[in-house]
């Protein structure tokens, strides 16, 4: 078993930045920018998306939707590794992790991933966990934690980033998705195909990054 680590773990093998460029929007008046007025667009209260905190990044508050922040939020086969922008794919999701931790990975690697859910389809990794079991699509169990895309109750499929989750198998024993974090436990009988997800849940960790 091999784990590589971003900069939140104890040992550091690279750390990824996210710079969040803001338009320059308002007008400049005596020195002092002038926020957007009535006739544009409002800025972010309380309802909306909270600033980016000394802790790191913060979730969004109960106006919005939730970030999950720490804990396992994948666990699958790495299904391409793309080092250039910094990220690996796995069940659809986008990874963004180290260039040493990508540099450890290989593709059909099991991994576990421990971070931060970004957005729809998007995932950062605090550290990823290279297991030492052969992944077998349709047997291995696969999990993963995110930001839904869209969900079709009628059809009774879910979509985070470019995985399509069958949920019906878990009804029996659990609500349909009505959040927009949702964590979905199952199968992909097909790389690239739907995951059947025999056991889901809401998310529940958020905004804590002391774990």
């Amino acid at each position: 078993m091999r784990i590589a680590r971003g900069a939140k773990a104890t040992t550091v093998l690279g750390a990824t930045l996210i710079a969040l460029s803001l338009p320059a929007w308002g007008s400049q008046q005596d020195g002092v920018i002038n926020g957007i007025d009535a006739g544009g667009i409002s800025g972010i209260d309380a309802g909306g998306i909270s600033g980016i905190d000394a802790g790191g990044i913060s979730g969004i508050d109960a106006g919005g939707i939730s970030v999950i922040d720490g804990g396992d939020v994948l666990a699958g086969p790495v299904e391409a590794i793309d080092l250039a922008n910094g990220t690996f794919l796995s069940l659809g999701q986008v990874v963004m992790a180290s260039s040493q931790a990508l540099g450890e990975l290989r593709i059909g690697d099991f991994v576990t991933v421990e971070g931060s859910v970004m957005g729809p389809g998007w995932l950062y990794a605090d550290a990823v966990t290279v297991s030492d079991i052969r992944y077998v699509p349709g047997a291995t169990e696969v999990f993963v934690t995110g930001m839904l895309s869209s969900i079709d109750s009628a059809a009774g499929t879910a979509r985070l980033g470019s995985l399509t989750v069958d949920y019906t198998p878990s009804l029996g024993r659990a609500q349909a998705p009505s959040s927009a974090m949702w964590t979905f436990r199952g199968t992909r009988p097909a790389t690239d195909g739907l995951m059947i997800s025999d056991i889901s849940s809401a998310a529940s960790r958020c905004c804590d990054r002391g774990g």
